[in-house]
This record gives structure tokens, C-alpha cells and sequence, in this order.
């Protein structure tokens, strides 16, 4: 599928998945930001009142990092306006026939998804990201480039992993649990703790 995307969030994230889309065969209808700008047709909340009398044929989320709790509310929305909510997988990016990919999840160029893995809802695989055979990667999970996952690793819902992290076989990260930047887990991430280091140790609530 595809057709006429909105994107919800208009800045350097929104921007890189504006790329990711026509990539992938999308037209950028537009933004919605808070923010006035070139593109931005309104506000979030006003999405469904932006696409109607439009042709949208889906919406996705383009809020980054900096606002994981808003990235959820934002696909709520969609799912609340009907809206379909595409995957997007650049080309570049190296997928298995075994796994799958949950609605409104962005895989950028140089991405890996192996045997069996499943990726959640409105989660995030930035450039590079490996995720070997059997991993779990639930809604709203983000992974920044160059992660890691080395196989059987399960990601819950709403967590981070920063950049160049490496993760070894069988970790579970929690719920919005933060591993940092190149941090190297070896042990199981409670869930809303921070980790960083190598090996990676908690450095206190998120």
C-alpha cells in the first residue's frame, strides 16, 4: 500500500521519516506540529478534522526520542481516527520472511531483522539496527543506530536504547526502561531503570 501519508510531528525526526516515506513509495501529504511552518497543516489533535475532505490514505508518527510518552498518544490518535497506520521499511534494510512488523513501526536504511522476530507497533529501528532471530521488540520501543540485539532479546513496551548498545543473547529490556549509548547488557534492564557502561549497570530511574 501506498498513497498519501500525514505525518504527525514536523521536526528532525517527522523530517527523517518524510524521507523514509518516499522511499517507500509514500506522498508526504503534510505535517502536524504545534508549531507553524512550511508543511504543517495543523495541530495533532485537530488531525481529524485536518484529512477530512482530503485524500489521506494513512498517518504515522514523526515525534522522536525526546518525547517516547508522546510517540504513544500520537498512534493512539491515529487508531482513534480509523486511519490506517502503515510500517515503513526502507529498502535497504534487510528483513526475514519469518518475522513480523507491527503497524505504524519505521525500519531505517541498513536495518536487519532476523528469523522470527517481531517488531511492535510504532516502534523505531534507526539506521543500522540489528535484531537477530527471536527478538521481541514490543509498541512503542525505540532503538537508536547501530543497536545490537543478538538474538532471542525482548524489548518492552516504551523502551530506549541508545546508540551502538549491544545486547547479548536472551536480555530483556523492560518497560520504559533506558540503555545508554554504547552500553554492552548482561544482565537483564528492570523495568523504568536507566543502564549505562560497559558492562552496563542501572544509574537510577529514568
Amino acid at each position: 500500500m501506498a498513497g498519501r501519508l500525514l505525518i504527525l510531528g514536523a521536526g528532525a525526526h517527522g523530517r527523517a521519516v518524510a524521507d523514509l516515506a518516499a522511499e517507500c513509495g509514500w506522498t508526504v501529504a503534510g505535517f502536524t506540529d504545534h508549531r507553524p511552518g512550511p508543511g504543517i497543516l495543523g495541530c495533532d489533535e485537530e488531525m481529524a478534522e485536518l484529512t477530512r475532505g482530503e485524500k489521506i490514505d494513512g498517518a504515522i508518527v514523526g515525534v522522536g526520542n525526546t518525547a517516547l510518552a508522546r510517540r504513544a498518544e500520537l498512534f493512539a490518535l491515529i487508531r482513534a481516527t480509523g486511519m490506517a497506520a502503515p510500517a515503513l521499511v526502507h529498502p535497504r534494510a534487510v528483513v526475514s520472511r519469518s518475522s513480523a512488523i507491527g503497524e505504524g513501526a519505521v525500519v531505517f536504511p541498513g536495518g536487519s531483522i532476523g528469523a522470527h522476530a517481531r517488531i511492535g507497533e510504532n516502534s523505531v529501528l534507526y539506521s543500522g539496527v540489528i535484531a537477530e532471530h527471536d527478538c521481541r521488540i514490543a509498541s512503542h520501543a525505540y532503538l537508536s543506530p547501530g543497536v545490537i540485539l543478538s538474538g532471542a532479546v525482548t524489548i518492552e513496551t516504551g523502551a530506549f536504547v541508545g546508540a551502538g548498545a549491544v545486547l547479548l543473547p536472551g536480555i530483556t529490556v523492560g518497560k520504559d526502561a533506558v540503555v545508554g549509548a554504547g552500553a554492552v547488557v548482561i544482565d537483564d534492564v528492570p523495568a523504568g531503570i536507566t543502564v549505562v557502561g560497559l558492562p552496563a549497570r542501572p544509574r537510577g530511574d529514568r
